[in-house]
């Protein structure tokens, strides 16, 4: 039976102040349930709770196991600290692989919303299948528009068809172009978004980062050679701090032959700004969100995420958010710089902001 592997250790740091460091995107309760929580549910049919796996820092073990009591503990992998997704996916492979270096994984992000659950489900195991013939899969989603915030895949080549589903294999990617690009990707159709969902055996993946990533692989040898033992933790720890903070997009997938990418309708969001979760929630007819009690007066385009009441008054296109300790307000326009935010604070000398990280 595959695996499936949820990395939960990102910060959402866009969406602060919802998201913070003791409370990260994938464990805030947006919904009636978390991202992690829906991730989960959504995966679960296809593989069993039992073979669920979660890879995330120590810190937030407790979190984890409140929200999903059923996961096995021998399933929870402890990320020393974040170094990017290689690092991550290739622990995590080595743990697996100890266990059945023949068998598949499937690798999803803990804080990612997907509308059409059945449909996702469906690709995956078709994804399965390819893993099988020792490829390295990726889910490409289908673009609706021109978004700079989303890397692309590039894809030429029909690999294999099944069911109206297709594979293709893999010609580049590219990280978050300019609009003028990202316009001329989505007008050439064979360009995908970049979901960030892959899936392999477990073996294939650490050959790859043999071969591509030599200083992560030797890394991930002498901690296997402590693994099960007194000393895993400590050696662990030392060898994530000598280690480069690389994605598995650059680290690996954008120089390997082993790529194919499948095509994908999910409604899916990776959720990663305001907009972009306003861009899911229902709007009145001045573009609104109708997600807390908002009474907009002669106001439009709005995002309001509160739970007291808010009143506004001639206001366009502002994002308002309520949290228990502050208010933060900015222009939509904006949502892609809340980083920005995080770095004033955390050069603020007032206690009071210092706080609010």
């Amino acid at each position: 039976m595959p695996k499936a592997l949820i990395m939960a250790g990102g910060k959402g740091e866009r969406l602060w102040p919802l998201s913070r460091k003791s409370r990260p995107k994938q464990f805030a309760r947006f919904f009636e349930k978390t991202f992690f929580q829906l991730t989960v549910e959504r995966i679960a049919p296809l593989v069993g709770m039992e073979n669920i796996c979660v890879v995330t820092p120590e810190e937030y073990i407790p979190e984890i196991r409140r929200e999903v009591p059923h996961l096995l503990e021998k399933n929870i992998f402890v990320e020393p600290m974040g170094k990017n997704t290689a690092p991550c996916i290739g622990l995590s492979a080595l743990y697996l692989a100890k266990e059945n270096p023949e068998e598949v994984m499937v690798v999803l992000p803990a804080d990612h919303l997907i509308e059409k659950e059945e449909e996702f489900r469906r690709v995956v195991q078709f994804a399965f299948e390819l893993a099988e013939e020792d490829r390295l899969v990726t889910l490409g989603i289908k673009p609706s528009h021109p978004h700079t915030g989303y890397g692309y895949i590039h894809f030429d080549g029909e690999y294999r068809t099944k069911d109206g589903l297709k594979a293709y294999k893999v010609l580049e990617f590219t990280e978050k172009p300019d609009l003028e690009t990202a316009r001329r990707f989505v007008a050439e159709g064979t360009y995908l978004w970049n979901s960030g969902m892959f899936v392999w055996k477990s073996r294939v993946i650490l050959d790859e980062i043999k071969q591509y990533m030599p200083d992560l692989w030797q890394g991930l040898q002498e901690i296997a050679r402590y693994l099960g033992t007194a000393k895993e933790e400590n050696v662990k720890r030392e060898v994530f701090s000598g280690l480069k903070s690389v994605s598995i997009d650059y680290g690996v997938m954008e120089k390997t032959q082993r790529a194919v990418v499948i095509p994908a309708d999910l409604g899916w969001s990776d959720v990663g700004s305001w907009a972009a979760l306003a861009e899911l929630l229902e709007k009145d007819e001045n573009g609104n969100l109708t997600f807390s009690k908002h009474l907009p007066i002669d106001s439009r385009g709005c995002a309001v995420f509160s739970k007291k009441p808010v009143v506004t008054l001639g206001t366009c296109d502002l994002v308002i958010v309520e949290d228990e300790d502050v208010i933060f307000v900015m222009p939509r326009e904006k949502h892609q710089e809340v980083r920005k935010v995080l770095e004033k604070l955390e050069e603020s000398e007032d206690e009071d902001f210092r706080r609010l990280l």
